[in-house]
């Protein structure tokens, strides 16, 4: 086509362009070649995608050694697995892990919780394992502390070593302690169920108590304690059952009678630790069972002296022994369900109770926890007989009851208002004392003749029922000593005469109880196992003596009264100290001896003081030696003297001084234990009195007795040999 005006060289060449491509490049094409090239790119577009997924993708052999597969063409399986005979399987999505559910964390959250408990088990117990060994070396230098002169190389093998527990488990053949207590002592039938789980008590294992040593202290325990505080019975409390029912109970028994167990001297400052813990974790568990409540009654009765006051609990596993008790209905007629024993077992144990809680009530000055109008102890005169059942030993626990009961009036009595303003407004303190003193002599006979009765039943009486009677006289003359004691404190503000009957009372009480403590309870061997509260007795009833020998109340005395007292006081203080009534230096009969020796001292200056000499018979006894040297830093503590001493002017109409002034001296139980407290730091080796010196409240009174008077003791019983004792299983159970 040629362009007019046109240079000719543009118009040279030029047609029509007819290329397919220029269009296409352009987007745009022939609406004629659509149709026909549209399923042509498409189907290119889906080859190349099969082309390049078959040349990127790798089958599941191709992918394990990290190549691409190699098809041929027209080809399913690639040529390596063609190649090594493998079945090309092409690779898939890999599976998600199904998310767990509730029940499933839940389940793991549990199995978790129980491995982290299992470790902190494992945990606390090498705590406690290494507590328990601190604690074993602890007692172990505490006994070498108490007994200065005892053989180290003796005393030290029985010292907890590790390698003792191996040594204890080889004895026995390979089998291990916890398999050989587990065969000695097989739990009863309705225990079997739960021996797989059940392992013995700590003081087992770690104190090394093979199963002869645990019949020992069990034999022991009912042959030499059980007889003072009769509270358990030995045909239910065998340690057979004890182990595995009652561990608390089992530990307590044979801590208390590991005291004396001279086989293993230090085993009883381990054991009492033991006995702490099992009472702290019983408390902590909140179990209750009579057991438990006679558990804590013995540690309370049978306490070691602490050293400072403050550290002393016995008050307070009393308070929970009280508790359990009233919580558990013990105080209540037994249910029907009980069997004849375990009924005798409540009630024995309900009658305890009220005479622990009534005696720390006196020594103490303080309210009873139990009302001492208690229907069941008031009425409890006959319990002793009521079934063949009953233990020898219950005569003695009924007649305690009825003595309680005559000073629960005592204390009613004078506990209703203000009694020094009653005393002011015209009532005789005096006259209320010595009818309370006479009420209690008139049951004391009663008793002693129905203990001639029961006894007569069967000769075959134990030999320790006479020592119990022998105990009622001693606990009866003390009493009337408190009575007295209260009358005496207010007839001397107004002035006494030598022959004031309150005052020849109370004399001849306090001395009865010497008398009975030295010349009765002493020569039979069983006065080391008694209860402290005997000491605080006859102790309380030494220093009443003791300090009638002040300036201030000589002129009451007649020359021949002040040496009895000497004497009497001066044996007294030997027999505590010897070596058939002391263990240690650190048993409570020889705290009270030194109490007393150094009392006297301050008292009675002139006295000799010896270091040696333990012989009751020798001659020095009239002169006044004593074992113990003198301090002088005892007395009772509320003594408030005047600016001056008694002038003449100052006496009575016969002759007996008065006071000067409002002060004067306390002659109650509670200002007895406050002497004991204010100069504990010069006992011995800092170690305190015991706390239950602190005896009853200042409004609680005194007793006398009369030795002279007291009836002979005319059963068979009263004979026999009290040096040895009988076995208790051969007592007749059907005496009666």
């Amino acid at each position: 086509m040629k362009t007019e005006g046109a240079p000719d060289f543009l118009n040279t060449n030029i047609s029509p362009v007819h290329d397919d491509t220029l269009l296409h490049f352009f987007g745009r094409e022939r609406s004629e070649d659509s149709d026909e090239q549209a399923p042509e790119a498409e189907s290119s577009r889906r080859n190349s995608r099969v082309t390049f997924n078959k040349a990127s993708g790798a089958c599941v052999h191709c992918k394990s050694l990290k190549v691409r597969c190699e098809f041929n063409p027209g080809e399913r399986a690639c040529q390596r697995c063609q190649a090594g005979n493998y079945e090309c399987v092409p690779r898939t999505r890999k599976k998600r892990k199904p998310a767990p559910t509730h029940e499933d964390l839940q389940t793991r959250a549990i199995s978790q919780d129980h491995q982290i408990q299992a470790l902190l088990l494992q945990f606390d117990k090498l705590k406690a394992d290494n507590k328990i060994r601190d604690r074993m070396s602890r007692a172990h230098l505490e006994y070498l502390a108490g007994n200065p002169t005892s053989d180290l190389g003796v005393a030290s093998k029985y010292t907890h070593r590790p390698d003792r527990f191996e040594r204890f488990e080889l004895s026995f053949g390979g089998d291990s302690p916890t398999e050989h207590i587990i065969q000695s002592f097989s739990p009863v039938h309705e225990q079997k169920h739960d021996i797989g789980h059940s392992i013995p008590p700590d003081i087992v294992k770690y104190c090394s108590l093979t199963s002869d040593d645990i019949r020992t202290l069990f034999n022991l325990f009912f042959e030499r304690i059980n007889p003072f505080f009769s509270i358990l019975d030995p045909e239910l409390h065998t340690p057979e059952s004890l182990i595995w029912a009652s561990p608390f109970l089992f530990t307590v028994i044979c801590a208390t009678a590991s005291r004396y167990y001279h086989l293993q001297p230090e085993l009883y400052y381990q054991a009492l630790d033991f006995a702490r813990d099992a009472a702290g974790k019983a408390l902590v568990d909140g179990i209750k069972s009579v057991d438990i409540c006679q558990a804590y009654l013995i540690m309370a009765v049978y306490a070691a002296p602490r050293k400072k006051w403050e550290e002393d609990r016995r008050w307070v596993l009393m308070g929970v022994a009280i508790r359990m008790a009233l919580e558990l209905g013990l105080n209540k007629p037994p249910p029907p369900q009980c069997s004849e024993r375990e009924a005798m077992d409540r009630t024995r144990t309900w009658l305890n109770c009220y005479c622990a809680d009534a005696s720390h009530a006196i020594q103490f000055g303080k309210i009873p926890m139990i009302s001492l109008d208690d229907h069941m102890a008031v009425h409890s005169e006959g319990w002793y007989k009521a079934s063949r059942k009953n233990l020898p030993f219950d005569v003695h626990l009924c007649a305690y009851v009825q003595i309680i009961v005559i000073m629960a009036q005592w204390r009613k009595c004078i506990g209703e208002g203000n009694l020094r303003q009653r005393i002011r407004d015209g009532f005789d303190i005096v006259a209320a004392a010595i009818e309370t003193e006479e009420r209690l002599d008139r049951e004391l006979q009663l008793w002693v003749s129905r203990y001639d009765e029961e006894y007569s039943y069967n000769l075959l009486a134990l030999q320790i029922c006479a020592y119990r009677g022998s105990t009622t006289h001693m606990i009866t003359a003390y009493l009337r000593l408190v009575v007295l004691a209260v009358a005496f404190q207010h007839a001397a503000k107004s002035g006494l005469s030598r022959d004031s009957e309150v005052l020849t009372r109370s004399i001849d009480a306090a001395r009865s109880v010497i008398q009975i403590t030295v010349e009765r309870l002493y020569p039979t061997g069983h006065l080391r196992y008694a209860m402290e509260a005997n000491f605080v007795y006859v102790s309380f009833a030494a220093a009443y003596l003791v300090n009638l020998l002040r300036a201030k109340f000589l002129s009451l005395l007649s020359q021949e009264v002040q040496e009895e007292i000497i004497y009497s006081v001066n044996k007294l203080i030997r027999v505590l100290a010897s070596d058939k009534v002391a263990l240690d230096d650190r048993h409570a009969p020889a705290l009270y001896s030194r109490f007393l020796a150094k009392l006297m001292a301050k008292n009675v200056p002139h006295l000799r003081y010896t270091e040696s000499g333990d012989n009751l018979n020798s001659s020095s006894f009239g002169g006044g030696d004593f074992q113990v040297p003198p301090p002088n830093e005892f007395s009772w503590p509320d003594i408030r003297y005047s600016d001056s001493p008694p002038s003449a002017n100052a006496e009575s109409s016969d002759g007996i001084p008065r006071r000067t002034r409002e002060a004067d001296m306390d002659f109650s139980l509670n200002n007895f234990g406050m002497a004991h407290r204010i100069s504990s730091h010069s006992i011995d080796a800092d170690l305190q009195l015991p706390m239950s010196v602190r005896a009853v409240s200042q409004d609680v009174p005194t007793t006398t007795y009369d030795t002279e008077t007291w009836p002979s003791w005319s059963g068979p019983w009263a004979t026999q040999d009290t040096a040895l004792y009988s076995n208790w299983s051969q007592f007749s159970p059907g005496w009666r």
